[in-house]
């Protein structure tokens, strides 16, 4: 073993996992009503409480999230790994969070326990859970729709009543899983916001990553994906899957900042 392949082991595994970014984008969104320009979501998503990822580290996201004070959080899903064990340590990391905060669930909370983590996400964490269901946000007098469906992969998506009769504003949905954007008519929901991909974990210059659970390719990996009507955040997500490696991808705790589209 080469000293470059040794260093670059040591990074990806003891490193990069554990380095938090902070990242801020601002999103344009039509029909926003005017008390909501500059209103900001903390998206936290995939924290997998578990064997490669500690209590100190959602800790430390959690922390992070409440000195950057946004007006909601959203949580995406998948919060522990490989054991129903982790769910309630889990939760009592995230009661921590200051201020309102939605939830829906992914893949591995089904696979560990969706009952049990349904009912700590609101009895101990705190969150209202929008599975298949929505909530408003009011501010300065005007409201402000959000809904979550269920995880793509082993859940049903329901969106009938996402938008109530006589509502003309914007539909910030979550789902877990970003492909779900693929599946909705175009124009359903103005904002979708999502985690599963981890990024990719590891991704290779030129190349992307070579391992990405999504149907579309390099298309949902990260970040802000603009389609026809429709803005699309992944998160990157706080924690790792197996391999537990991280390279050129480091763990995301995302602040979105909502404005008018021209």
């Amino acid at each position: 073993m080469t000293a470059g392949t040794a260093i670059g082991g040591t990074w990806s595994v003891l490193v990069e996992p554990g380095w938090l970014e902070l990242t801020r984008t601002v999103v344009p969104i039509r029909r926003l009503p005017e008390g909501f320009a500059g209103f900001t979501i903390g998206l936290v998503s995939d924290t997998h409480l578990g064997p490669f990822v500690g209590r100190s580290r959602i800790r430390e996201a959690v922390d992070a999230l409440n000195e950057a004070s946004p007006d909601i959080v959203v949580l995406a899903g998948d919060y522990v790994l490989h054991s129903p064990e982790y769910i309630e340590p889990c939760m009592e990391e995230l009661s921590r969070i200051r201020g309102r905060t939605f939830a829906v669930l992914g893949n591995h909370d089904h696979w560990e326990d969706a009952d049990l983590t349904s009912r700590l996400l609101e009895e101990i964490a705190g969150a209202e859970l929008i599975r298949n269901r929505g909530g408003w946000i009011e501010r300065g007098g005007s409201a402000l729709r959000i809904w979550g469906v269920g995880d793509l992969w082993e859940d049903d998506q329901i969106i009938e009543g996402a938008r109530p009769e006589g509502y003309d504003g914007p539909l910030i949905l979550v789902s877990h899983n970003p492909d779900y954007a693929e599946v909705i008519p175009e124009g359903t929901a103005d904002l979708i916001l999502s985690g599963h991909t981890h990024g990719g974990q590891v991704v290779l210059p030129f190349l992307g990553a070579p391992m990405l659970p999504s149907y579309y390719g390099q298309k949902y990996r990260s970040g802000l994906v603009l389609n026809s009507g429709t803005a699309v955040y992944i998160s990157r997500g706080i924690g790792v899957g197996s391999p537990p490696v991280r390279l050129n991808c480091r763990p995301e705790l995302s602040i979105i900042e909502l404005a008018a589209a021209p």
